[in-house]
């Protein structure tokens, strides 16, 4: 074979130059790739095989997600070559000059022959210009990334992949008389990798003797996991579902729910038994979570990624019929413990008819602090009826709340305020549309009340906000200066609501002494962080945020927020 040594339209003397950094400046680009969703590619494409998966057809098929991934574009359209040409500004010109390569790259089934190379999809055919990748094939009919130079040569950017009768065949169901060169070219790609991966073609040069276990427990957790949990001679401990909590999310699920027809295909049937408990392992911890208000850890999204695998031909019906199975049992298991009384159903009951009922009529921060007051008096008089065997008999509960924003403002500085009057936690997390929501999580009164709290705070910010803007100062302001106003009023709304709060919260602390169940608060929170401890959650504390504010505007909010005016109405509802 003989590739010979043009380099037209790249300047002779600089090509060998060019060329030779171009398997350089792909490794640099996998920076920018996801790699989590290259392993998720790379198993997909291995489920279901029937033969014996080694190390080497792992490794290929990682190879060639890898590929995939790097000429994938993003939503927006660039490539992982784009994002890193972008940060290429001051490097050598032959950096830029075989970076614009990548970037030019498209994906081609070709024949090579010598320096001849003939684009199979367009009958085209070019002068091939040395590279490492081309120097690394023998002739005949290849796939991959391709470049064509200014003056019309053809040059490969990318690792190229010996195509057989089969492979193109499917190659040539991307090629149509009315279009010019391939119809897909990621399509075709997806389809040309899952095919070789699937018949393992390529990894007959990689085949070694079979390892004990068929994945790569060194440098995957999830194997790792699974490695572990198949060498255990008992049920996982603490430590061991401490190491799966790690793990937890949609993607990590879904290729633990692959993996367990893989390794049984495999023939490793203790290693097939660890991906399905731990697939279970995950899926109650995601329901749990779930149940408590989460809206991260969807299921029902899991089971939605589960169908788009099957549709694809990434797993079969098995597979969505483990989930099915798995997910049932959890939600068997996740719910309120038997020792809730009917007491405590009463309670709740009653706190949230007294929350529909405010929150209909709507309320001000007057009214707010009321309805607050009157909450912690119902719960204050039945933990007087309560024993501590009977509080650690409840189970915890959490209630989400949507913010329907994507930034924090000034009401969220009082959520944390909100919680610890009524013995709750709080933490916020962010949705998939990246909107903001807060999960009030404690023992079942406890957190209707919380969440009863916010929603009047909710209001009395609505009220109040709405009566600023109807007075003198804020008509006296350009229009330029209201919204600052709004603002600079609603954070001293908020710090005067949290002032009244922990007030309201230290008399009521002081009245109920010792004697009240006031005094079971420290075995509420134990309760509170065991089951913390348990969903695997870590959280970490957010201060108030720093505002610059209009004095004035600030000073009335303030105000608000510190008035207090009892109303009967509220009280009695």
């Amino acid at each position: 074979m003989n590739r010979g040594n043009a380099a037209v339209g790249l300047g002779t003397a600089g090509a060998d130059a060019i060329s030779a950094r171009l398997p350089a400046l792909n490794d640099e680009a996998l920076a920018f790739v996801a790699r989590d969703k290259a392993e998720h590619q790379a198993r997909t494409w291995l489920s279901g095989v029937l033969w014996i998966v080694h190390d080497g057809h792992l490794a290929f098929a990682r190879s060639l997600a890898l590929e995939l991934a790097l000429i994938t574009p993003s939503m927006s359209g660039s490539t992982a070559f784009d994002r890193l040409a972008r940060g290429m500004l001051e490097r050598p010109a032959n950096d830029l000059a075989a970076v614009a390569l990548l970037r030019r790259s498209q994906p081609r089934v070709a024949r090579l022959a010598g320096d001849r190379f003939e684009d199979l999809a367009t009958g085209e055919t070019r002068t091939l210009l040395p590279s490492p990748f081309a120097s690394a094939t023998s002739d005949g009919v290849v796939f991959g990334r391709f470049a064509v130079t200014v003056d019309g040569s053809a040059i490969a950017t990318g690792a190229l992949l010996p195509l057989d009768q089969e492979g193109l065949a499917v190659a040539q169901g991307f090629v149509r008389p009315q279009v010019r060169g391939l119809t897909n070219p990621i399509r075709c790609a997806d389809s040309l990798f899952r095919y070789m991966v699937r018949r393992g073609a390529a990894a007959a040069g990689w085949r070694e003797p079979e390892p004990e276990l068929p994945f790569d427990p060194e440098h995957n957790p999830l194997d790792a996991v699974a490695a572990n949990w198949a060498l255990l001679d008992r049920d996982p401990g603490p430590e061991e579902f401490a190491q799966v909590r790690a793990l937890i999310g949609v993607q990590p699920l879904l290729n633990a729910l692959i993996s367990v027809s893989i390794a049984r295909d495999a023939g490793a049937q203790r290693l097939a038994e660890a991906y399905r408990r731990i697939a279970a392992t995950l899926i109650e911890f995601m329901a749990a979570r779930e149940a408590y208000g989460s809206s991260r850890f969807s299921l029902d999204r899991a089971a939605a990624e589960v169908d788009a695998a099957i549709k694809h031909g990434r797993c079969g019906f098995a597979t969505k019929a483990l989930f099915n199975e798995l997910r049932e049992r959890a939600r068997l298991a996740v719910g309120r413990a038997q020792g809730a009384s009917g007491d405590l159903d009463k309670l709740v009951q009653r706190i949230r008819a007294l929350r529909e009922k405010t929150v209909e009529q709507g309320c001000t921060e007057q009214e707010a602090m009321a309805a607050a007051e009157k909450v912690a008096e119902l719960l204050d008089r039945y933990g007087l009826s309560v024993s501590e065997l009977d509080l650690r008999k409840q189970s915890c509960e959490g209630i989400g709340v949507e913010t329907g924003r994507k930034r924090r403002g000034p009401i969220d500085d009082c959520m944390g305020t909100i919680a610890v009057f009524f013995d709750c936690r709080v933490w916020a997390e962010t949705g998939e549309s990246g909107a903001l929501r807060y999960i009030f999580f404690g023992l079942p009164g406890d957190v209707q009340a919380a969440v009863y709290l916010h929603d009047l705070v909710a209001l009395a910010f609505v009220a109040e906000t709405t009566a600023f803007q109807a007075g003198k100062f804020y008509g006296s302001l350009f229009s330029g200066d209201r919204r600052s106003a709004t603002n600079s009023f609603q954070v001293g709304l908020a710090r005067g609501i949290i002032a009244k709060l922990n007030a309201l919260r230290c008399a009521r602390d002081a009245a109920a002494g010792g004697t009240s169940g006031r005094a079971l608060v420290p075995v509420k929170q134990s309760i509170i962080e065991q089951e913390i401890e348990r969903l695997g959650l870590t959280l970490r504390r957010l201060n108030a945020t720093r505002r610059k504010v209009i004095p004035d505007a600030f000073n009335s909010g303030r105000e608000a927020g510190e008035r207090f005016e009892y109303r009967p109405g509220i009280a009695g509802a």
